[in-house]
């Protein structure tokens, strides 16, 4: 019924944002509303649709960026639902969901964006959120943080060529064990990789997020 009404008011309004926003809304309740012998891709592509002509009407509505990302991300389509999470924070700021999205998505389907994942999980924080794992990750972070300030910065040192190309593929192979469900082998060689490349340019430009993560499946009981 919603549907239908969203629909006749767009009849009446082909500029009205908020109803094509709405109807949106209404056809993913109608996707994850439970019964047999439907396509509920048909209602997936409908929502898709339909918050795209809200952005196209309103480029500044944030609730309809973030709602079509949530779409996007549901298809695995991360990049363009990046994208949209960003112009979502972009037009309302004081949005956390949009923070903790978007930092859920960098931290476990992105390679080295693990930094940027806790500058959006600390604002989602710092914005009221309240889910408790992700509060508990921005502890640990802010903890890191402190304790890293305290470390002298390190300083490069001459580097080979191979150099370098060896602490990329220690770094590759660290991530292949880090999709384990046993970490400590991964946790183990980036601390190897730190020890022994720790000089590179290529460890150098990731060293923050390497120690975070080391940091993160380090502590007992953390996330994995």
């Amino acid at each position: 019924m919603a549907v239908d009404l969203y629909t006749q008011a767009v009849a009446e309004d082909p500029e009205f944002a908020e109803a094509y926003n709405e109807r949106g809304k209404s056809n993913v309740q109608l996707r994850l509303a439970p019964g047999e012998g439907r396509d509920v891709r048909i209602y997936e592509q409908n929502a898709l649709v339909d918050f795209t002509i809200a952005v196209q009407k309103n480029p500044s509505y944030a609730d309809a960026y973030f709602n079509r990302a949530m779409v996007l991300a549901s298809r695995a389509q991360y990049k363009l639902a990046v994208d949209d999470l960003l112009s979502a924070i972009r037009y309302n700021p004081q949005n956390p969901d949009a923070h903790r999205w978007l930092g859920n998505i960098y931290e476990l389907k992105f390679e080295d964006r693990l930094l940027p994942a806790m500058e959006h999980y600390e604002k989602y924080v710092d914005l009221g959120g309240t889910d408790p794992d992700i509060r508990e990750k921005v502890r640990q972070w802010k903890e890191y943080r402190k304790a890293a300030s305290a470390t002298p910065v390190p300083v490069f040192k001459p580097t080979t060529a191979e150099d370098e190309r060896k602490a990329a593929e220690m770094h590759a192979r660290a991530m292949e064990l880090l999709a384990l469900p046993d970490k400590t082998e991964g946790v183990q060689m980036l601390e190897s990789l730190l020890a022994t490349y720790g000089n590179t340019k290529y460890v150098q430009t990731r060293v923050s997020a390497l120690q975070a993560v080391i940091l993160t499946f380090k502590k007992r009981g953390a996330p994995k």
